[in-house]
């Protein structure tokens, strides 16, 4: 096993591809949970006078550090677990569907408190107990660290499609120590990328924070639609917003404009692709009722969710070849269209038949 290879796939593509996903987090864990309307009066300690229209950024890169020592711990724990369980322990679309759905609606909500939009979004705002609280002399301190902690173990929860491979590769390990090794490794490769952005952010002059604030909230609130569309995509649903809009403008959201037909070959309707970190090329095919469909799927050097094929409405979850071709048959079908999509939500596509 090349752990050095591992290493640099977290470094580039895993940094990048995690980041999509729980950048999110990441913002959230910098942003104190205070809506950005409501500026605090003149006449309030200095601790509130720090707080820039509201949402106040550290003025130390430590949330940072608390935020990615929390992800690297659970990670390789998690590592530990799925080395341990071997091949009888994998995530489902359909618990990666809940996972996802419900980190979209609590990012929703934490973008919603920042623009105080109404006062029950404060509810979803991540404090401390307060036994807790009661038991650290330093409160403020106390109060900076464990939000960083909680959203960087949560983290775990909504692994990128990229992560999801090393993870499959930590279950065929077989060994405990190995499956903690491989994803401590790849999620430290992920590190610097994390680490870059929390650090900026921390760095901006105070008299920019307040720009900045409103453009964590919109990243936050754009994340969290992002999660939830993958969500949506994962089991199928029509309704994904990036389904809708695909229907609406197909040439512009990565959609074939025209359909590709299947080519008929021996009584099999076959349709080719290619998987690759851009999604799946083409993604827009048409076949025929009634008779079967074989999916050639190819890719080469392929790292991405776009790994992990899935036809949510039948059952069809597979793993694509790191580079290669697997093909996947299906049964004759009725009239209507087959949704698949990527073991993120992040890619899809459809099969029309008509």
């Amino acid at each position: 096993m090349n752990f050095w290879l591992i290493f640099v796939t977290g470094l580039t593509t895993g940094g990048l591809t995690c980041l999509a996903v729980q950048g999110g987090l990441l913002a959230t864990a910098l942003a104190r949970q205070v809506p950005i309307s409501n500026p605090p009066n003149r006449g309030h300690n200095q601790a509130q006078q720090n707080l820039i229209t509201g949402v106040k950024f550290p003025d130390n890169p430590l949330p940072v550090v608390y935020f990615l020592l929390a992800k690297l711990f659970a990670y390789t724990l998690l590592g530990f677990v799925l080395g341990a369980a071997g091949s009888a322990f994998q995530i489902t679309p359909t618990a990666q569907a809940i996972m996802m759905l419900a980190t979209g609606l609590f990012m929703l909500a934490t973008a919603l408190n920042m623009f105080n939009l109404h006062p029950i979004f404060r509810y979803f705002v991540i404090q401390p107990p307060k036994a807790l609280t009661r038991r650290v002399r330093n409160q403020a301190k106390s109060q900076e660290a464990f939000t960083p902690v909680v959203l960087g173990l949560m983290t775990v929860l909504i692994p990128c499609g990229t992560t999801q491979a090393m993870e499959v590769l930590a279950i065929s390990s077989g060994n405990p120590v190995t499956g903690a090794l491989i994803l401590f490794l790849f999620v430290l490769g992920t590190t610097p990328t994390f680490f870059v952005l929390g650090f900026v952010a921390t760095r901006i002059p105070r008299n920019l924070r307040q720009a900045f604030t409103v453009l964590a909230a919109f990243l936050i609130l754009f994340l969290s639609f992002v999660s939830i569309d993958g969500a949506l995509n994962l089991v199928g649903s029509p309704l994904a917003p990036s389904r809708v809009l695909a229907s609406m403008l197909p040439s512009g959201f990565g959609a074939s404009t025209t359909p590709q037909q299947a080519i008929l070959v021996d009584g099999v309707q076959e349709i080719t692709m290619v998987a690759n970190d851009r999604g799946y090329t083409p993604n827009s095919f048409a076949a025929t009722s009634g008779k079967p469909i074989r999916l050639r799927i190819a890719t080469n050097g392929n790292y991405s969710c776009t790994s992990y094929f899935t036809i949510p409405s039948l059952g069809v979850n597979q793993w694509l070849l790191e580079t290669g071709e697997v093909a996947i048959d299906v049964p004759p079908q009725e009239r209507g269209t087959l949704f698949f999509t990527c073991g993120m939500g992040m890619f899809s596509g459809s099969i029309v038949i008509a």
